[in-house]
C-alpha cells in the first residue's frame, strides 16, 4: 500500500474516531448527529430495507437522467447550431432555470402521482436546464471554421452534430451533465420525502418521523454515495473522450 493510500486511510480512520467521541461524551445531542455506530446499527437492523429503497431510487434517478440527456443535448444542440432558436430559447432556458423547481412539484403530483412518474417528471425538469444551456453554449462558442472543413470534405449536417461539434463541444456538455446529475440526485431524493411510497428519500422522512437518527444518516450517506459513484463515472467518461485533446495539448 501507498504513502497517499495510508494517509488517506489514516485520515478517514480519525474522522470516525473524532465523530464517534462527539456523541459518546454527548457534545452533540442524538437528534442532531448520529454516530457511526448507530449508523452501523441501523444497516445490521433495516439493511435489506434501505438497499432495496436505494435500488428504487437509483432507477428513477437513471431513468430521469436517461430523459433529461435527450432532451438537453438535443434542445442544445439545435439552438447552438441555430442562431435564431439560440436567441429565442437561451433567454427561456436561462429564466426557467432560475425558478424555483420545488414549486412546481405539486403540479407533478396531480399530474403524475405519488409514485416514481412524478420523481422522475420532476427531476428531468431539474436537470434538463443546465444540460441544454451548456450544450448551447459550447456549441456556440466553437470555432466555425471545423464547420466549414466539415462542408467542405462533404459531411451531412447529422454528420456535422455527431462526427464534429458534439465531439469538440463534449467537455462543455460534461460540465452541465455534472450539475444537471447533482440536480437530477437532489430533485428525486427531496421529492421522495415530499410525498412518495418508497425510495431513500421515503425512508429518511419515515424514520425522521419516530427520531431514528441513525436510520436518517444511513439514507443521507446511501444519497451520497449514489452522487460519489455517479461523479466518478463522469469523470472516467470525460477521461476517455477528451483523451485527444491531451495529446493535443501535450503536442502544441
Amino acid at each position: 500500500m501507498s504513502r497517499a493510500s495510508l494517509i488517506r486511510f489514516g485520515a478517514i480512520a480519525a474522522v470516525l474516531v473524532v465523530w464517534e467521541a462527539v456523541r459518546r461524551f454527548n457534545l452533540v445531542g442524538p437528534l442532531l448527529l448520529a454516530s457511526p455506530s448507530d449508523i452501523v446499527a441501523a444497516v445490521v437492523q433495516s439493511g435489506p430495507q434501505f438497499f432495496r429503497a436505494f435500488e428504487l431510487t437509483a432507477l428513477e434517478i437513471l431513468a430521469a437522467l436517461a430523459l433529461a440527456l435527450v432532451f438537453g443535448i438535443g434542445v442544445g444542440v439545435a439552438a447552438g447550431v441555430s442562431r435564431f432558436l439560440g436567441a429565442v430559447s437561451g433567454p427561456i432556458l436561462s429564466s426557467l432555470f432560475a425558478v424555483p423547481l420545488i414549486t412546481w412539484y405539486p403540479l407533478f403530483m396531480v399530474w403524475f402521482g405519488i409514485g416514481s412518474p412524478s420523481k422522475i417528471a420532476y427531476a428531468v425538469v431539474s436537470g434538463v436546464f443546465p444540460i441544454a444551456l451548456n450544450t448551447m453554449n459550447g456549441i456556440r462558442h466553437l470555432d466555425r471554421r471545423y464547420l466549414v472543413y466539415g462542408r467542405s470534405i462533404g459531411c451531412s449536417r447529422l454528420q456535422l452534430v455527431f462526427r464534429i461539434l458534439f465531439p469538440l463541444a463534449l467537455p462543455s456538455i460534461i460540465a452541465g451533465l455534472r450539475i444537471g446529475l447533482a440536480l437530477i440526485i437532489i430533485g428525486v431524493v427531496v421529492a421522495e420525502m415530499l410525498a412518495s411510497v418508497g425510495g431513500i428519500g421515503f425512508l429518511i422522512t419515515s424514520y425522521r418521523n419516530i427520531f431514528e437518527i441513525g436510520h436518517v444518516y444511513l439514507g443521507i450517506l446511501l444519497s451520497l454515495l449514489f452522487a460519489l459513484l455517479a461523479n466518478l463515472a463522469l469523470s472516467a467518461i470525460e477521461r476517455r473522450f477528451t483523451l485527444w485533446r491531451d495529446l493535443q495539448a501535450s503536442v502544441t
